[in-house]
C-alpha cells in the first residue's frame, strides 16, 4: 500500500532524536542555510547533510538551492506537518529558544 509506504517513510526519518532536533531548529528559526545549521549543531556538513537528505527525501523538509549553498525550511504541506507541530507545541518555547535559537 502506497499511502502506508510514504508513512513508514517519514517516521522513519523522524525516528532519530538528531534529526528531530533538526526540525525544531527550523521550526524555531525558519529557513536556514546549511552552514548556519552547521554552526549551530557544531558537526560536520556531511554528517548534517546524510540527516537532511532523509528528511528531504521523506518530504518533510524543503531544499532551495541558492549559488553553493542549500537552504532548508519544514514542508508546511507535508503530511507530517501537523503531527510536528502537535509535537512542537507541547515544548516549553522557552526550552525550545535554549536549545535550538541561534537568536
Amino acid at each position: 500500500m502506497k499511502i502506508l509506504n510514504n508513512y513508514v517513510k517519514s517516521f522513519s526519518a523522524l525516528s532519530d532524536e538528531f534529526r528531530l532536533k533538526l526540525l525544531l531548529y527550523l521550526y524555531v528559526n525558519d529557513e536556514r542555510c546549511v552552514c548556519h545549521i552547521c554552526d549551530f549543531f557544531d558537526i560536520g556538513q556531511s554528517s548534517i547533510s546524510y540527516h537532511l537528505k532523509i528528511l528531504t527525501d521523506a518530504d518533510i523538509i524543503h531544499k532551495r538551492k541558492v549559488a553553493v549553498w542549500n537552504y532548508y525550511s519544514i514542508n508546511k504541506s507535508s503530511k507530517i506537518y501537523p503531527i510536528l507541530i502537535n509535537i512542537f507545541k507541547n515544548i516549553n518555547k522557552g526550552e525550545w529558544r535554549d536549545n535550538v535559537s541561534n537568536e
